[in-house]
């Protein structure tokens, strides 16, 4: 507690900020508040009451297109927790989530640091081709994977056939479809890691490097030494915003695999849609989209302690 005191009183004296209210801040920059006045007001139309809203059906049994519904306590979250079919989707989820996240932190990693590298005129054209995907529509990017992995008419199979063996069931056999999921996501999205990975890398000062290079550290050891120390905190970031939103992604495994073979690659995004639009339950889809928002809130609460830290450095 004490030297949280004084982590904040030491960022006061170094940017001049004084013990004001928030009241005094208000009239000092009563601008600032105007011009984020529009913002903070579409975010409270558009973002926290519906979140309020879906709390609320979540004790209800709302159903889609029902113009009555009846308060009925905690039963939706007792049969969430009671569904197997929740419990294992939670659990896909998680690892989904995990290896996806850890897969783009890597390859966002080497290729920031391969396009780091480059000093000729390619760079720009390396740099477009490799950030690509993640500009490219989720959906679009699902529709690719899906015409390169479908055993039956997909250029997997294809060249299968041409080389006289076939292919797996990406889609549908064995652990072939979890594959594919982490797989088809992770080349969509590393490119958000590697863009803020080699602005980190640019921050890097060349002078630490020529100093450990005098001093006989190879390429490893720069590389742990000094280039490592500037990644922890970008590493952190991008951990906690990737996580928050690989935990809502639908729209690429939705067009893969749709949850299938079966239910065998259902995520809660899924679920959440086929209970609120084939199911028709307004309240339970709403229940299980609570579960993905305190997913998603823990991965915010790492990315706020981890802003912290970054302030704390420049103290």
């Amino acid at each position: 507690m004490a030297q949280e005191e004084r982590s904040a009183e030491a960022i006061r004296e170094r940017y001049g900020v004084g013990e004001e209210t928030l009241l005094d801040r208000m009239r000092e920059n009563y601008a600032g508040y105007l011009f984020i006045l529009p913002t903070f007001v579409m975010f409270v139309l558009l973002f926290y009451i519906p979140i309020v809203q879906g709390v609320f059906i979540t004790f209800t049994n709302a159903t889609l297109g029902g113009t009555s519904y009846e308060f009925v306590g905690l039963d939706n979250y007792v049969w969430m927790f009671s569904n197997d079919l929740f419990v294992f989707a939670l659990g896909w989820t998680l690892v989904f989530v995990f290896s996806v996240t850890a897969l783009q932190l890597l390859v966002g990693l080497m290729a920031a640091l391969l396009l780091n590298e480059i000093r000729t005129g390619l760079k720009e054209t390396f740099s477009a081709i490799m950030m690509s995907p993640y500009f490219s529509a989720p959906l679009a990017g699902g529709v690719i994977w899906f015409w390169f992995l479908d055993s039956n008419y997909g250029l997997a199979a294809m060249l299968a056939a041409d080389l006289g063996t076939t292919a797996p069931g990406f889609l549908a056999e064995g652990f072939w479809p979890y594959v594919s999921l982490i797989v088809a996501q992770t080349w969509h999205d590393y490119a958000y890691a590697a863009i803020i990975y080699l602005a980190a890398l640019a921050s890097v000062p060349r002078d630490q490097y020529e100093a450990a290079a005098l001093d006989g550290a190879g390429r490893l050891r720069r590389f742990r030494d000094v280039t490592l120390p500037h990644l922890l905190i970008p590493t952190v970031i991008i951990l906690a915003l990737r996580t928050a939103w690989n935990v809502a992604e639908f729209a690429q495994p939705f067009e893969l695999t749709a949850g299938g073979p079966g239910t065998r690659t259902m995520l809660l995004s899924i679920l959440t849609y086929r209970t609120a639009f084939v199911n028709l339950s307004f309240s339970r889809a709403f229940a299980i989209g609570v579960v993905m928002i305190l997913l998603a809130m823990f991965a915010g609460i790492v990315y706020i302690n981890a802003i912290r830290q970054e302030e704390e450095l420049y103290v």
